[in-house]
């Protein structure tokens, strides 16, 4: 008995550090990439859902960016909101809307081919260069658009013309989930002018002709629209704007006059509008206080140096710039993202599965119109009948 209980036992930790010490594949052992390319795997299951929801969050940075960089050329060359014509801030956000789109969908793009081959067990420091490998299969055949037709063969006259209906198709989604889902302007993709509608604008209220303030009534409902979409102007909600004074139940928007009252007035004056008896017509938009004294600013100094633009001012290098603010309207790169970019293997699968999902949401719409008309014909004829 004495001789047995003398003899050395080892427990199961004793164990199990011998098997990890002699077994270089366990996780203590494993290599960084290695290590890397497990928890890559453990945190992104191979499902739809999360490589959806992935696609929808770089493409709608894809948009933000796109958007950032929109606004800050359109702040250089002075564009805003009050530009004139009217068309050239309209025309410029479209444009942004359409590049946007198209950038979440190549974002989408190499994303789907990097967590296709991730999951496949591709190393880790390979996933970037195939991800880029994608976007430049989707993007490589447009340089075809720079060639004569004469010198194309016919491979590449078909593979020109599917691209570029492929990228026409992208940015036409863009533009109508833009337009229709998120309920965007345009034009709130251009710096804020003060003396215009800002970017921010939603709902407006009718102002009376004879430059009066806004109603009791009407400054509870402006009050309750800049609560729910912020300042016109830039955007603020004006939260935390009564905290530190504890003014709880104070104001935090102004009925703000677009165009203001010193801008109407000076345009009603031109000698056309005074012979054809027309008045600017006025809406009251909600703005904080802080655009608010600003514009007062800006107009009493463009007042006093006798500026005879005065709808100019607040506008230009004078403009609120609002292109680091994530906007409602920048989730289109996401929704392009998620709807255009089909499951494949590798870039070349997934750029292929892409445009034929392109041409199958095609050929629904023009279904899906043809069956519109046949309904709204018959019901004409019935209700003529």
């Amino acid at each position: 008995m004495t001789g047995a209980s003398s003899l050395p036992t080892h427990s199961s930790n004793d164990t199990n550090c011998i098997a990890n010490s002699s077994n270089p594949t366990t996780k203590e052992h494993e290599p960084i990439s290695q290590t890397i390319k497990r928890s890559m795997r453990e945190l992104l299951p191979p499902n739809e859902l999360n490589s959806n929801v992935a696609k929808f969050a770089t493409g709608t940075l894809a948009f933000y960016t796109t958007s950032f960089l929109s606004q800050c050329i359109q702040y250089k060359l002075k564009i805003s909101t009050g530009t004139r014509p009217t068309i050239i801030p309209i025309m410029i956000g479209a444009t942004t809307v359409a590049m946007g789109s198209y950038m979440g969908h190549l974002s989408g793009v190499g994303l789907q081919s990097c967590w296709n081959r991730l999951q496949s067990g591709v190393d880790i420091r390979d996933v970037g260069r195939m991800g880029m490998d994608a976007v430049r299969q989707c993007v490589e055949p447009m340089k075809l658009m720079f060639r004569q037709d004469g010198s194309l063969s016919r491979s590449e006259r078909r593979e020109k013309r599917e691209v570029w209906m492929h990228a026409a198709g992208v940015c036409i989604i863009g533009l109508l989930s833009y337009k229709t889902i998120l309920r965007s302007h345009f034009s709130s993709l251009s710096p804020s002018s003060y003396t215009a509608r800002g970017s921010f604008a939603r709902v407006g209220l009718p102002a009376p002709p004879n430059f009066n303030y806004a109603t009791s009534s009407q400054r509870a409902q402006l009050e309750r629209i800049g609560r729910a979409w912020g300042c016109h102007t830039c955007g603020s909600r004006m939260l935390f704007s009564n905290v530190a004074k504890k003014d709880w139940h104070k104001p935090r928007f102004h009925g703000d006059h677009i165009p203001p009252v010193s801008v109407a007035k000076q345009i009603n004056e031109r000698w056309y509008r005074r012979k054809l008896g027309w008045k600017v017509s006025q809406k009251f938009y909600p703005q904080c206080r802080d655009c608010s004294n600003k514009q007062g600013g800006l107009l009493s100094k463009a007042i006093n140096a006798g500026r005879k633009n005065l709808h100019s001012v607040g506008g230009g290098s004078e403009s609120h710039f609002h292109g680091t603010r994530l906007r409602i309207g920048h989730m289109a790169g996401g929704i392009v993202a998620v709807t255009t970019v089909a499951q494949g293997f590798d870039g070349k699968e997934v750029v292929l599965a892409s445009r034929e999902r392109i041409k199958q949401l095609y050929t629904w719409a023009v279904d899906a119109g043809k069956e519109l008309k046949g309904k709204i014909q018959s019901w004409w004829s019935f209700s003529k009948g």
